[in-house]
């Protein structure tokens, strides 16, 4: 095995941006096409990045160490998915906060506490966003769901034996869920 150049750790690998259109933008979109200059000069033309917001991602757990997931539709793979809950930050608001609302809104659930997991980038190729991971714990029910217009979506409570199994045998499709599932195992929060 070849060992690393050390002295290749310091060159800028970054891209410089020539210039920058909008392909298209709306509520669910801002599809921008780049003329990119790579490091060693080569020019791309064009190289797409789709700049959206982040979104929270939270993993809800009771004082039982049950988890609170909801199973939705994803058009992209065509599927009902298990999931947790998830949603968009609003401009502006605190991560934290957009969390919080996000569990409320998808399930009617409260956090006892709200602690951070890490934050991620599901798609740094060609996606701005980041996922903002949470774990809350000693979760209650609080109100009915406040879900937008656009989500339909069922709340599931399962036990943390039974996500852990899930997780182990692929039962989570969607790779930031994954992540912030087996964060909360390493943390000994699903039981």
């Amino acid at each position: 095995m070849k060992k690393a150049d050390n002295k290749n750790q310091n060159r800028n690998l970054s891209w410089k941006i020539l210039d920058e259109t909008t392909v298209i933008k709306d509520s669910w979109i801002d599809m921008r096409a780049s003329t990119c200059q790579l490091p060693g000069g080569m020019v791309i033309a064009p190289f797409y990045v789709n700049h959206l917001p982040d979104f929270a991602v939270v993993v809800a757990v009771t004082p039982e160490h049950r988890v609170i997931l909801v199973r939705q539709y994803r058009h992209g793979v065509e599927k009902v998915l298990l999931e947790l809950p998830a949603g968009c930050i609003e401009a502006g608001e605190d991560p934290r906060e957009g969390a919080a609302r996000e569990l409320s809104e998808e399930t009617g659930y409260k956090a006892g506490s709200l602690e951070f997991l890490f934050k991620i980038a599901p798609n740094a190729s060609n996606c701005t966003s980041y996922a903002q991971c949470y774990l809350a714990r000693d979760v209650y029910f609080a109100a009915a769901q406040n879900l937008d217009e656009t989500e339909s979506l069922e709340v599931v409570e399962m036990d943390g034996e039974e996500v852990k199994r899930l997780l182990r045998e692929g039962g989570f499709e969607q790779a930031v869920h994954v992540a912030a599932l087996y964060r909360a195992v390493e943390l000994g929060a699903l039981g």
